[in-house]
């Protein structure tokens, strides 16, 4: 009974987040926009830098700007900056995107560039690079190109021209009518889009409001979307569409130029009651479920790595199943590894402890997955039949597309750094990796720029300072890099 009570709290954002959303979800039925005044609307300073930056990128390929408008109130706390930019040579139209919000839990942030073409049979074409992967279906006549792993606008542009050349290859394109009224047009353009989606019976019409409002199916659809493991399943989707699409083009390879996404910022109070409900929680289950598992430090190795195998299954108590890496297009594969789910709590604790056992044997314990506790979604951790943690990094496809960086550049970074600071890595995931440093950091500060060079969300999204970072490599020994 105590389980069922804990396991309804954790699900809580699967079973009531959707109900709040339909309750309260609302969308202006009359989008307005309004030149944007430095005085009168106000704009966090690194919203601002990324929005700069993308209209710079977009005019080193002939854009210019038509107008600079702001949004406020289409969404409840969601303000919205927009520039308008035309390519008088080309007549090609472009937009410099910046969304943010300053509600709690979180202030939300995306920087984009969007670049529409409009054909003469009807047909819309829309290539932007969101980092949203957005809750609008699209009708079949606009086709949406989400790259979100190009963070330069011009390479994007280069992309969109290079994807029409070979998908809509003499299809007659047809200019917008924006240049009289360019509010109007991109007002007119976000009623488009809710209309579509009422007639999708995705969302309905509230006359009596003033609003559009989600409908019950779609508010589940929605929330759902947003939560793990679906959230992270989709991005990766998403990314791997465009890993798909870059190599069709042969357009495949770093950002010459990339631009950063604004860092998300999560309220330090909404952190603490998280946590503390969540050391609660643990507490909870830990007495519920406590087993008489064998202690990771007393397990006894077989020599066959299928014998292994079920010593790990034993030791976690869970059913292992295949290891599934990505390969170099992006698509899931299967890897001769096994991979056995193990509460958040316990993941490291047991790396920490077994994996030397396993080394010795010839096998690698790694955290192939982690959670963070998040709706009560369990750690992977994996056993690989191999010691080559290099190659097992390679299998899982570790990367940092949006800053150009591959699985090959992580392991020449990690060999280079091996020769300074020798170190075992203990997680490798898609876009992550964690470790611990054999010994004690001579030049911490060092260390931490040199972090901070290769893998920016370290410290963008983490400690927020490199000082901060230095602090923690002293203190924790541990290594630990994402590229989000």
């Amino acid at each position: 009974m105590v389980y069922l009570a804990w396991l309804v709290v954790l699900l809580t954002p699967y079973w009531l987040g959707p109900i709040v959303v339909w309750l309260i979800q609302k969308v202006g039925a009359r989008p307005v926009f309004e030149p944007f005044t430095a005085g009168r609307h106000s704009v966090p300073e690194d919203v601002s830098a990324a929005f700069r930056q993308t209209c710079d990128a977009l005019a080193t390929e002939g854009f210019q700007l038509v107008a600079d408008l702001f949004q406020t109130g289409q969404m409840k706390h969601v303000s919205t900056r927009v520039a308008l930019l035309e390519n008088p040579g080309t007549a090609e139209l472009a937009l410099a995107v910046a969304m943010f919000t300053a509600a709690r839990p979180a202030r939300l942030v995306a920087s984009y560039a969007e670049l529409p073409t409009k054909f003469r049979d009807g047909r819309t074409i829309s290539v932007h690079n969101s980092p949203l992967p957005g809750s609008f279906t699209p009708p079949p006549s606009r086709i949406v190109v989400r790259l979100p792993i190009v963070r330069d606008p011009a390479r994007l542009c280069r992309i969109k021209r290079a994807y029409l050349e070979l998908h809509c290859r003499g299809g007659e394109r047809v200019p917008f009518e924006h240049q009289t009224d360019p509010a109007r047009f991109l007002g007119a353009a976000m009623m488009r889009e809710l209309t579509e989606q009422v007639e999708a019976g995705a969302w309905r019409r509230d006359d009596r409001a003033g609003v559009y409002r989600p409908t019950f199916t779609s508010a589940w659809v929605m929330t759902w979307q947003a939560l793990p493991p679906f959230s992270v399943l989709r991005r990766r989707r998403i990314r791997r569409r465009a890993s798909a699409i870059l190599q069709e083009l042969n357009m495949a390879g770093p950002d010459p130029r990339p631009i950063a996404q604004p860092r998300t910022r999560v309220s330090l109070r909404w952190v603490a009651a998280v946590a503390i409900l969540a050391f609660l929680l643990t507490q909870l289950g830990s007495r519920v479920l406590r087993t008489s598992r064998t202690p990771a430090s007393d397990i006894v190795v077989p020599a066959a790595f299928p014998d292994a195998v079920g010593a790990l299954e034993r030791l976690a108590g869970a059913k292992a199943t295949p290891l599934v890496g990505i390969d170099s297009v992006g698509d899931s594969l299967v890897t001769e590894g096994f991979a056995v789910s193990v509460p958040p709590a316990r993941a490291e604790r047991l790396v920490a402890a077994a994996q030397p056992r396993f080394l010795e044997k010839g096998f690698y314990l790694f955290r192939s997955e982690q959670h963070f506790g998040i709706a009560g979604h369990p750690d992977r951790v994996a056993l690989f039949p191999r010691s080559d943690r290099y190659e097992i990094l390679r299998l899982m496809g570790t990367n940092g597309w949006n800053y150009g960086i591959g699985p090959d550049s992580i392991v020449a970074w990690l060999r280079a750094l091996e020769r300074d600071h020798a170190f075992v890595l203990t997680g490798m995931g898609f876009d992550w990796v964690e470790g611990r440093f054999h010994s004690a950091i001579g030049d911490a500060d060092a260390l931490a720029r040199r972090f901070y060079a290769f893998c920016p969300d370290v410290v963008d999204q983490g400690t927020e300072t490199v000082d901060a970072l230095a602090r923690d490599l002293g203190e924790s020994q541990r290594l630990y890099c994402w590229w989000d």
